[in-house]
């Protein structure tokens, strides 16, 4: 295995008497690190990492980083920039299997250095930083993370194609942070900067939102998460993404709700209680009034998509 490439199969043990936090910090620091591990059950404490790309093959992994809070599951990854200070666990019936794709600061710098034509100076170059927040998958990341998982996994990875495949994905991501140049212009402010700025603290709430929607959400938390008043917070919220922070979380809990009913046999109740929801009844009509279905009629549907529900149709 080249110097510039480790391969970590099992989470450390932060709580072993011998581990050494600053030989492990180094290991980071010198090499690009793909951690690929599963567990029930596993907790580390604030710890320092490298630009790194958070993502799961099964299961739910959570991580916690200066109040925000970021749950994520096979339908998206999260991005660390380099110096990022967070914690995470894995509190789980099943098996979660973790996958972490770690960038070592001296690559970083050597791949923005080979594309100094797309930073307008040095500085920007070795200060740049990427948006942190949850990504849904998509075309541009996911196959290439597919690709280091499928190549991770091998008896004998073939370490050469593994760094090729490294350093077309940061480009990617350097890609893919140049179209959400898109996304933040829709912001309403003068200076690009500020726009920047109050996309980050949107964007803190909704991943909030969609990580911790099944516990009591109130807009002074939202706004806490965002660093914002509560007020302005509520107007830029519903400017930006065309609902209230409320009816958001209305719709990322029924979203849950549907998913469960399509991969699980909890009843509709156990569902209800899971979202979020504590009456049964309150939730099947909103969900009626929503999806034009009741739960129990979707998840028949979904057993049986021929069948077709006051108009509703599986698909």
């Amino acid at each position: 295995m080249p110097d510039d490439l480790f391969i970590m199969t099992r989470f450390p043990d932060f709580n072993k008497s011998c581990f050494d936090i600053k030989e492990y910090n180094r290991t980071f620091e010198m090499n690009n690190v793909i951690i690929r591990a599963s567990s029930k059950h596993v907790e580390y404490g604030k710890h320092w990492g490298p630009l790194s790309i958070k993502c799961v093959m099964k299961g739910a992994e959570h991580y916690e980083c200066n109040g925000r809070s970021y749950n994520v599951d096979t339908d998206s990854y999260l991005i660390f920039n380099d110096g990022q200070h967070y914690s995470s666990y894995i509190f789980s019936d099943s098996e979660t299997e973790s996958f972490t794709v770690n960038f070592s600061p001296v690559f970083v710098q050597r791949v923005l250095q080979s594309r100094g034509d797309d930073f307008e100076d040095e500085q920007e170059k070795k200060s740049f930083e990427f948006i942190e927040k949850l990504y849904r998958h998509d075309h541009i990341v996911s196959p290439l993370l597919r690709r280091l998982y499928e190549k991770s996994v091998t008896k004998n990875p073939d370490t050469e194609l593994i760094d090729e495949t490294y350093q077309i994905l940061l480009e990617s991501l350097l890609f893919q942070q140049a179209q959400l140049k898109g996304e933040i212009k829709r912001i309403k402010a003068r200076k690009y900067s500020t726009q920047v700025e109050l996309y980050k603290r949107l964007n803190y709430a909704k991943d909030f939102i969609h990580s911790c929607y099944m516990h009591e959400i109130t807009l002074n938390k939202l706004a806490s998460v965002a660093c914002l008043n509560s007020m302005y917070f509520l107007r830029e919220f519903k400017k930006y993404f065309t609902v209230t922070p409320h009816q958001y979380v209305m719709q990322r809990r029924l979203e849950a709700a549907k998913k469960l009913l399509e991969t699980t046999t909890s009843s509709i109740a156990e569902i209800c209680y899971a979202v979020g929801y504590r009456d049964v009844t309150s939730f099947n009509k909103l969900f009626r009034k929503n999806f034009l279905v009741t739960p129990g009629a979707y998840r028949s549907c979904v057993a049986d998509p021929s069948r077709s529900v006051g108009g509703f149709l599986h698909k």
